[in-house]
């Protein structure tokens, strides 16, 4: 089956991120981040909770083609224009005959309530190919790799450290019947029951959320029980088993936390989609929806410099 990568739901994670933090960040970008184009936009815009500074390169919209070896080509969009009606929106109109491909957003925001600056990247793409081929790559959704050579990090000061925790997460190749089992893995860190204190980046325990973002704010009542949302699964295993799931699309999320029952700061969260097969598909998520929400969810760890590592890997019968 194939799932193009298209962002129609799921950024309730990076909402409900961005009205916590207090900062001018994104409540939502359009194209969005992740999102597949038919033909090229006509301009980037983005919305963001409080409202922007006019002060040239601190609040602004740069949008350039992606090259190959994580290299960006010539910027294709203008002046970024910051709406007199809601300075909480801003836009760049889209210059040049654009070419199908992927594009990188570099977006940068200083708040004009409380003077803090914020900045990050994503990509979209103009055309399935593009996005067949960044999924065939596991492409980071962030651009980390092409926003470092803009002098930024696309993560709010937080590089990926290539020594850092990392945990990854795989589905079957095949998926038969309605019991899927996910395996994971940790770098980095040992993982293990929690100890319901402390916050050593040694060890770690796992968080799954199924068809749900992740709550980066979550805690337990501090004795080791578990979350009451049966789509939020706390382990130590090196696979889980999700019984009984709908026919239809279903994402796919790992989270690390600390013994006390917080999440890793910066955040590490990796994640998959997969196709349960059957009659009934549409007791599942919808395609756009499932899709929507991974990259909703890779959204939200970029806005907290989470290192996502995302990959959206599919996978059907």
């Amino acid at each position: 089956m194939r799932i193009p990568l298209t962002l129609a739901a799921g950024l309730l994670a990076l909402v409900a991120i961005s009205a916590a933090s207090g900062h001018s960040v994104p409540v939502r970008f359009n194209p969005a981040p992740g999102q597949v184009l038919d033909a090229p936009p006509d301009r980037v815009d983005g919305w963001f909770t409080q409202e922007m500074r006019r002060s040239g390169e601190e609040t602004s919209i740069v949008v350039h083609p992606a090259m190959e070896d994580a290299m960006l080509g010539d910027p294709v969009s203008g002046e970024t224009v910051i709406d007199d009606s809601d300075r909480r929106h801003m836009y760049a109109e889209l210059t040049g005959d654009l070419m199908p491909g992927q594009y990188v957003v570099s977006w940068s925001a200083l708040s004009d309530e409380d003077d803090h600056p914020d900045s990050g990247c994503f990509r979209f793409f103009v055309g399935q190919d593009a996005a067949d081929a960044a999924v065939q790559s596991e492409t980071r959704l962030d651009a980390a790799e092409e926003c470092a050579t803009l002098g930024g990090d696309g993560m709010d000061g937080a590089m990926p450290s290539e020594s850092g925790p990392s945990v990854s997460i795989s589905v079957p190749e095949v998926i038969e019947g309605r019991d899927v089992t996910v395996g994971l893995g940790a770098e980095g860190v040992e993982i293990r029951l929690p100890t319901n204190e402390g916050q050593d980046p040694k060890f770690g325990h796992y968080h799954l959320y199924i068809d749900i973002p992740p709550n980066v704010t979550h805690r337990h009542d501090g004795d080791g029980g578990e979350s009451t949302n049966p789509n939020d699964v706390m382990t130590t295993a090196d696979s889980h088993t999700f019984k009984d799931l709908a026919p239809g699309n279903h994402v796919v999320t790992a989270v690390l936390f600390y013994d006390d029952h917080t999440p890793f700061s910066p955040a590490v969260v990796a994640g998959a989609s997969f196709t349960v097969p059957g009659d009934g598909g549409g007791d599942g998520i919808d395609t756009a929806a499932a899709i929507g929400l991974a990259i909703g969810i890779g959204a939200a760890g970029l806005i907290v410099g989470g290192i996502l590592g995302f990959a959206l890997r599919r996978r059907a019968r």
